[in-house]
């Protein structure tokens, strides 16, 4: 054992002889550690290009995300402004100017497990208890907010809770639209004299200070008299099942 510690220790002795008074194997090892500097200097400095790329990609999807969001305002407000313009000029004589605000809101959770149509919000900014809000995705009128227990709850159109005013078709027929499911509501009180036909578009009224005039709604499905009014079926345009981020309109 004694012996080849001293074999060994005899070899490394004369390794490190041999790289300090040979020449040409200390300028070997001196190339290597120089090319492996060299090789490590370099793939420090890519991976940290590689990062600040990462992070500038990310932090320019940050800021389109939120024009987007600031577009889609804009788009909200210039379309509520043309329908009230429309609606003064029409024989209807709409002459209130609808102010709307629109605020952005994440859903917490369901309210009930099973009932898709029901769920929390997390309060937002100048939350008013007092008021109702529409709800609005992609464009597209989707529920209601109210309050309960000092909290925001968002009904969303397939529940039967959830009732706002519309128009319906090109004669702008007026009813209040009532949850049916998560696909589907029914327009009540219509008038019986006003015309209506399959596909119909059905547009926010903004006469229930909850939505502003325009937004879509949905599409009439079928019409069924009732003793005095009629009553329409519609499909929603909206998806009213995956509500995570939406727009609320308040007056």
């Amino acid at each position: 054992m004694i012996r080849r510690k001293v074999f060994l220790f005899l070899i490394a002795l004369g390794a490190t002889g041999l790289i300090l008074y040979s020449p040409a194997i200390r300028t070997f090892f001196l190339s290597f550690s120089q090319a492996f500097q060299s090789f490590f200097i370099d793939s420090k400095v890519a991976i940290e290009k590689s990062i600040e790329r990462h992070i500038s990609q990310a932090e320019r999807i940050d800021r389109l995300h939120e024009r987007i969001r600031q577009l889609e305002h804009r788009f909200l407000r210039y379309r509520s402004d043309a329908e009230n313009f429309k609606a003064i000029s029409s024989a209807l004589g709409l002459s209130k100017d609808f102010n709307t605000t629109f605020k952005v809101a994440h859903a917490r959770g369901y309210v009930k497990l099973g009932n898709f149509q029901q769920l929390w919000l997390d309060k937002f900014k100048d939350y008013d208890p007092r008021i109702n809000y529409g709800v609005i995705r992609d464009k597209m009128a989707i529920g209601i907010v109210v309050e309960k227990m000092q909290r925001p709850l968002m009904i969303l159109a397939g529940d039967k809770e959830c009732n706002f005013a519309v128009y319906v078709g090109d004669k702008r027929a007026p009813g209040i639209a009532t949850g049916l499911d998560a696909r589907h509501m029914i327009v009540k009180y219509i008038p019986e004299w006003m015309p209506l036909n399959i596909g119909d578009k059905v547009l926010t009224s903004g006469l229930d200070h909850i939505f502003p005039v325009g937004i879509p709604v949905g599409r009439v499905l079928s019409v069924r008299k009732m003793q005095g009014f009629k009553n329409a079926r519609i499909e929603l345009f909206g998806d009213t099942l995956h509500p995570e981020f939406v727009w609320l309109s308040a007056p």
